[in-house]
């Protein structure tokens, strides 16, 4: 049961069931869309109602089959379940489901139903067209984790000093739009990102000139973490050309001089160990 209905399953079944989950997710979400539509929601409001009904009952069951399912997909059932549990997707459907469920039987509606599941979408990711460069992603994530966390911290520095800055220049000149350091924030994110609303804009000369400085210094800082990922993408990309020309999409061994036997994963071109490691 669990090579069917495991989400990252990697066999013909599991792929297809995967698809047909996908397209029932596709069909709420365009349902969520086209019932802000008024005149599409009168006329086809009981269908939307009833795609809602049949696709929660339907997900609900599916979440209770792959929680059951779980335990088998290792020796440690509870890790195991736990693991499922923890995924993003399974996260997004435990919630859609918790909420809807909870406010048919107590009659609270906390949150509206299409809100969350439009974020069953998400369920692109695992398609097998994309599990590939998922798995790519996130390796590169995991390396430049460092890097990126410098650049967004340095970039959130940034927004606080420029606005601390404008709010005592400007705050005095306009008391409406820059009276406080947190309602000046607003003018200090949509400057630094170069979006420039133009609802908030400093009028003084000193002003306009720290305005300038935050301009440039938002293209510098706001462009590090495309760049770092863009590096880490370019070097992961060379790691694995370099591994599909030792073998690694083949899954056979490969042998360098004074360098043991090792094995690559013919999915996701992770190293296995070498034939050493195994004794």
């Amino acid at each position: 049961m669990w090579t069917v209905v495991d989400p990252d399953s990697e066999n013909r079944w599991g792929e297809r069931f995967e698809r047909l989950v996908f397209v029932l997710a596709s069909a709420n979400v365009a349902a969520v869309v086209l019932s802000t539509v008024e005149s599409l929601y009168e006329r086809f409001g009981a269908y939307f109602e009833g795609l809602l009904v049949a696709s929660i009952a339907l997900f609900t069951c599916l979440y209770v089959v792959r929680l059951w399912a779980a335990g088998s997909a290792a020796p440690d059932a509870g890790r195991s379940r736990f693991a499922f549990v923890r995924d993003p997707i399974s996260v997004v459907d435990c919630f859609v489901i918790a909420t809807f469920w909870t406010g048919l039987l107590f009659e609270i509606r906390l949150f509206e139903s299409g809100l969350f599941r439009v974020f069953w979408l998400a369920r692109v990711l695992n398609l097998s067209w994309f599990r590939r460069s998922r798995r790519r992603f996130k390796r590169v994530l995991d390396a430049q984790r460092s890097d990126l966390g410098v650049a967004f911290t340095g970039a959130g520095m940034l927004v606080l000093v420029s606005s601390t800055l404008m709010y005592f220049v400007e705050g005095s000149v306009q008391p409406d739009a820059f009276s406080s350091i947190p309602e000046t924030l607003w003018w200090g994110v949509v400057t630094l990102t170069t979006v420039g609303y133009g609802d908030v804009v400093p009028v003084t000369p000193l002003g306009r000139l720290l305005g300038a400085a935050t301009m440039l210094g938002g293209v510098a800082f706001f462009a590090l973490p495309s760049s770092i990922l863009a590096a880490g993408f370019f070097a992961e990309r060379t790691g694995e050309q370099a591994r599909t020309g030792d073998g690694a999409q083949t899954g056979t061994q490969t042998q360098t001089a004074g360098r043991p036997n090792v094995q690559w994963c013919p999915h996701c071109g992770e190293s296995l160990g070498s034939e050493s490691s195994h004794g």
